[in-house]
């Protein structure tokens, strides 16, 4: 067996024999690359996947920034309203007007100015007393949809001993302004 074999050999000749590893070299080189390219192909599959998802938060980011930025926006023009240099018992006094409480304003006191990151708060404290529920919600409703930037900094209400319908109400409400020459 080993004559028929070294004969065999022997028979081929070389030229033969290098076209024959060539043969062999190139589809092991072949299955090699096709190898490393399917691998570097599921590879790259899982990228786009991982670029698709980053894209997707970046625009979620982008609605959420968006969405912040017309509110800081709206909260900003509030502030800068010319009107929110006016006192702020002239204010609440005008929606109390508007909401038919003002006679049942007893006291309106106000408190310090503060100036917090460029943004002046002037605070007044009201007291209501006897009005009803559908007053009360129509007064907060005004202060909070009021084109002024007007926060409610404290609430408290109860219910009268006379008659539970109506309520005494305080609230501690902040004008919130921003001068236009402040940094």
């Amino acid at each position: 067996m080993k004559m028929t074999s070294k004969r065999y050999i022997a028979e081929f000749d070389r030229k033969r024999l290098f076209i024959l590893l060539g043969g062999i070299s190139f589809v092991i080189v072949l299955l090699l690359s096709g190898n490393i390219m399917l691998k570097k192909y599921r590879g790259l599959e899982k990228l786009i996947l991982a670029k698709k998802r980053e894209v997707s938060n970046f625009a979620k980011l982008k609605e959420e920034y968006l969405r912040e930025k017309y509110l800081f926006d709206y909260i900003e023009r509030r502030a800068l309203s010319p009107r929110g240099m006016d006192s702020p018992i002239a204010i609440l006094e005008e929606i109390g007007i508007e909401t038919g409480i003002r006679e049942k304003m007893i006291m309106l006191k106000p408190l310090e100015e503060k100036v917090i990151k460029g943004y002046l708060e002037r605070g007044i404290n009201v007291k209501i007393d006897g009005i009803d529920l559908n007053q009360l919600i129509n007064f907060l409703y005004k202060i909070e949809n009021n084109k002024i930037l007007l926060l409610i900094k404290g609430f408290s209400m109860k219910s009268r001993f006379d008659n539970p319908n109506l309520l005494d109400v305080d609230i501690s409400v902040a004008v919130m302004s921003k001068s236009r020459t402040m940094p």
